[in-house]
């Protein structure tokens, strides 16, 4: 694939490694890939998925994932660590050369004792404890995640349950032409609402997609309201509020389509609760000071322990790949904590909008051209 010709976070399969050349200005990396994120599964998608080949190619696209490419600092950080204690070290001990003779130090008058080094112990009793402190974060996250996707299926699950129920509780005296203005309005209610919704959990560079989209469907007069509203969500939510009391339903009906505007309202509050109240910072910032004093260390603790490889030298590369899991770990937590920018909202919120189609479209009279088939059918089964 050709990363300079994809770039359009829609135009990328969902099992699409990201682009590598993300143009992100002074936003870094793992926030600029945050809309790569947003995937939607087809069954082509989930059957690479599953694919049975599927831990070598992770395995091989491990250097050039989005969760490394965030982290290169922390791990270029644990890296350098680790070569300047061998450097520091041989220059006080002495280098080998190929012959795994060792040459004078470069620093013959400095003793031992300021050997960069650290005993392993204290790590070893340390890492259950920080891996309970990684668990309990990224179980957070992951957590706050799926309340966020479950929050937002209800969202699209009950304005489809609206714009059903006044398109087939509507009563039957009424004019076709009123009929279709009655629910053409509640239709781009129902839309108007996760729209909104999706905007305020976007942030400001959704704002002009979002005064393009409500002016394109909506009247000029909602459209403004809209914009003009200090909580758009809960506007829109009142405007469909005021569209299903203008439609000529029964009382009762009314009442049971008012449950879903309800619900409504509680994933409203759902969605808010998460976006303004992180992980506790006090949990999150000790998880990280104490993942990154360990990690940071860890060139020095593993130094003695890697005596027999050349100069010490595979501290490095071993660090290294300990600080990518570790770190990465870590790393995930971040990206799921406020998972609105990876869910794909823009797709829920036109699901909401095609699904007007479906429901309000008058299906074609195909009585005449399902008849015979139908008669086959009966045939064959009474032959089974």
């Amino acid at each position: 694939r050709d990363d300079d010709a994809v770039l359009d976070a829609d135009a990328l399969p969902p099992t699409c490694a990201l682009p590598l050349n993300i143009d992100a200005g002074d936003v870094p990396y793992s926030e600029a890939s945050r809309p790569y994120r947003r995937t939607v599964f087809t069954n082509e998608d989930w059957l690479q998925h599953r694919s049975s080949t599927r831990l070598f190619g992770n395995l091989a696209g491990t250097f050039t994932s989005g969760v490394v490419r965030s982290l290169l600092t922390e791990v270029g950080a644990v890296a350098t660590i680790g070569a300047l204690a061998c450097l520091w070290n041989g220059s006080i001990q002495g280098f080998e050369d190929l012959a795994n003779v060792t040459g004078t130090p470069l620093l013959p008058g400095i003793h031992d004792v300021f050997l960069a080094r650290l005993p392993a112990l204290p790590f070893t009793l340390a890492s259950p404890a920080l891996g309970l402190l990684l668990v309990f974060r990224t179980n957070a996250s992951y957590a706050r995640w799926v309340e966020s996707r479950v929050a937002w299926g209800r969202i699209v699950s009950h304005c489809r349950n609206v714009m059903r129920q006044s398109a087939l509780w509507m009563n039957e005296d009424v004019e076709m032409d009123e009929k279709q203005r009655a629910l053409h309005r509640v239709r781009c209610a129902a839309w108007a609402f996760p729209r909104c919704l999706a905007a305020r959990l976007s942030g400001p560079e959704d704002e002009l997609p979002l005064k393009a989209a409500l002016e394109t469907r909506l009247d000029a007069v909602s459209a403004r309201r809209l914009m003009r509203a200090p909580n758009r969500p809960l506007q829109a939510l009142a405007d469909l509020s005021r569209a299903m009391n203008a439609l000529p339903v029964d009382e009762k009906r009314r009442v049971e389509m008012d449950k879903s505007v309800i619900l409504l309202g509680d994933a409203l509050e759902t969605c808010e609760r998460i976006f303004t109240s992180p992980v506790p910072l006090v949990y999150t910032r000790h998880t990280a000071r104490f993942l990154s004093c360990w990690l940071l260390l860890l060139p020095l603790a593993l130094w003695e322990p890697f005596g027999t490889s050349w100069n010490h030298l595979a501290v490095v590369p071993a660090t290294t790949l300990v600080a990518i899991f570790f770190f990465g770990i870590e790393e995930l937590a971040v990206q799921l904590e406020e998972p609105f920018s990876i869910l794909p909202l823009s797709k829920l919120c036109d699901s909401v909008w095609d699904g007007g189609f479906e429901l309000y479209d008058e299906p074609e009279n195909t009585s005449e051209n399902t008849a015979p088939k139908v008669a086959e059918a009966d045939a064959v089964s009474s032959r089974s």
